[in-house]
């Protein structure tokens, strides 16, 4: 399809060849090749595009083709994870983005969560959330590169998701939801790795809340279970950072369990 309505030929060009070329994602380079023209002219006519409304700048030299139509716009939400693959390097995606990504939750949230050692403030493109949440180096692991719209997307593996709720609950809705995670990747996961990845994380609360998590739904992998325990440091942790301090003590795990069971699985009732 050709759009032209309100446009100039110049512009109609770009429009249509940027559609053409599924270029939803374009810099000032993409648009000067496509029009053969130097970027100085080009970047006025983006200026001109953007404050009619045919496209919008995230940020230097990015741009957004936005969509033309309704039906165009169910079409957008499959470009969010492009979009924060080019807002800022390096990066994964993950947190509650993949967990639900992969099926895990089925909450529908409008935040892209995209991890980095860098500091970002989030920006908001189109109603959706794009929210940094800024990571040491040595957590910058256990993610891979998957492939949408032809294009390279790095989001955090299963296991690594399952370690980044836990180690963040407050990026993923909080216990509740990662404990679903769990309950719903459990058959899909390699333990070994979620454990390997445990060890890695250098955080034992991540260990203590997993677990825990494991045992209250009757996981009997005693190994697993026994390694976990091994990783479990002095002192309390909360189990979900999100709720009050207050609850009963678990020693085994050195765990704050400030969620009753009932409400902590009271999705599985529903």
């Amino acid at each position: 399809m050709e759009y032209s309505r309100s446009l100039g030929e110049v512009s109609t060009k770009l429009i249509n060849e940027l559609t053409r070329k599924n270029l939803n994602i374009f810099s000032i380079e993409d648009a000067a090749n496509i029009l053969n023209k130097e970027k100085t002219r080009v970047r006025k006519l983006l200026y001109d595009l953007t404050k009619r409304g045919w496209i919008q700048r995230v940020k230097e030299n990015l741009y957004i083709l936005l969509p033309i139509s309704a039906d165009a716009g169910k079409l957008f939400t499959e470009h969010q994870l492009i979009i924060a693959s080019k807002l800022i390097s390096p990066y994964y995606i993950g947190f509650w983005t993949m967990l639900n990504y992969y099926g895990y939750t089925e909450q529908l949230i409008n935040t892209v969560f995209i991890a980095s050692p860098k500091q970002k403030r989030e920006l908001s493109i189109q109603g959706v959330v794009y929210k940094f949440i800024t990571l040491p180096e040595y957590k910058m692991f256990g993610f891979e590169q998957i492939s949408l719209d032809s294009k390279p997307i790095l989001v955090s593996d299963k296991e690594k998701t399952i370690v980044d709720c836990l180690d963040h609950p407050e990026y993923c809705g909080g216990i509740i939801e990662a404990s679903k995670g769990i309950w719903n990747a459990q058959k899909e996961i390699d333990f070994i790795k979620l454990l390997e990845y445990c060890k890695k994380i250098r955080n034992s609360t991540v260990s203590k809340r997993l677990g825990f998590i494991l045992e209250t739904i009757n996981n009997k992998d005693k190994d697993l279970l026994g390694e976990l325990e091994k990783l479990v440091k002095q002192g309390f942790s909360v189990l979900d950072p999100l709720l009050p301090k207050k609850g009963r003590y678990i020693t085994k795990w050195n765990l704050l369990v400030n969620i009753s069971e009932n409400d902590l699985w009271t999705w599985r009732k529903t």
